[in-house]
């Protein structure tokens, strides 16, 4: 268990640095891609689980040998049953969308698309052959006293790590709220109140979100909050 804990992390690492180069080479600014402060993607994690299981069972002959066909239709379909359901938990949570491919050809819902699946498909090929073999090689190489603490260290921060980047999006919808109450009942001194009340973290977590999934009003103060834009919200109220 605790090398599948080890190996979770490696992919989870491995896929935000892959995320970040490609959107900050994309966008031309630097872009910390992930739901969580630290630089993990956990979706990539559960990826390379899956792949490593799938490994396993190959070598205990529980499943045939596959080609890299078959590596890129599993790679294909796995991408598109971990993107849809985590983008749908993530928003049901907290009215946010990590990422959103609504302007990516043949999308569904935004959620997912054929065109990220294929890409995931074709690196699923390389990862099968060549990556998750090496990754499990050096894994066994290391003292099991080793791997035991990495992994207990690892959970720890990670647990720390989930509950404050949740606290900082909870929190954050809570001050939405309470600042579109505050527009209707004339506060200012509320508004004002609460918009100075941001911290680092709070930043931090919202500036991960490309697409908040609020309505009306309330979508309209997330984003300039998101923006730092709060003389603008201030502005309109005492208009």
């Amino acid at each position: 268990m605790n090398k599948v804990i080890v190996i979770f992390f490696m992919f989870a690492f491995l896929g935000w640095v892959w995320e970040s180069i490609y959107c900050t080479a994309k966008d031309r600014k630097w872009a910390n891609r992930g739901f969580l402060y630290g630089p993990i993607c956990p979706i990539y994690g559960c990826g390379g689980i899956i792949g490593l299981f799938a490994c396993n069972l190959v070598k205990e002959s529980i499943l045939p040998d596959l080609s890299p066909w078959q590596m890129f239709a599993a790679g294909f379909v796995v991408s598109m049953i971990l993107e849809y359901p985590t983008s749908w938990i993530l928003e049901k949570l907290f009215h946010a969308r990590w990422w959103d491919y609504s302007r990516v050809p043949l999308n569904i819902n935004g959620r997912t698309s054929v065109p990220t699946s294929i890409a995931f498909g074709a690196a699923s090929i390389p990862i099968m052959k060549t990556i998750l073999p090496a990754v499990d090689t050096l894994i066994e190489a290391v003292p099991e006293s080793t791997i035991n603490l990495t992994a207990l260290l690892l959970v720890g921060v990670f647990s720390a790590d989930t509950t404050l980047t949740v606290s900082a999006l909870t929190d954050f919808q809570k001050k939405v709220t309470a600042i579109d109450d505050a527009f209707q009942n004339r506060m200012t001194d509320t508004v004002e109140h609460i918009v100075n009340a941001q911290n680092h973290f709070h930043k931090k977590a919202i500036e991960r979100i490309p697409v908040l999934m609020l309505s009306g009003q309330k979508a309209e103060i997330a984003k300039k909050l998101k923006e730092n834009r709060l003389s603008e919200l201030i502005a309109r109220y005492r208009r």
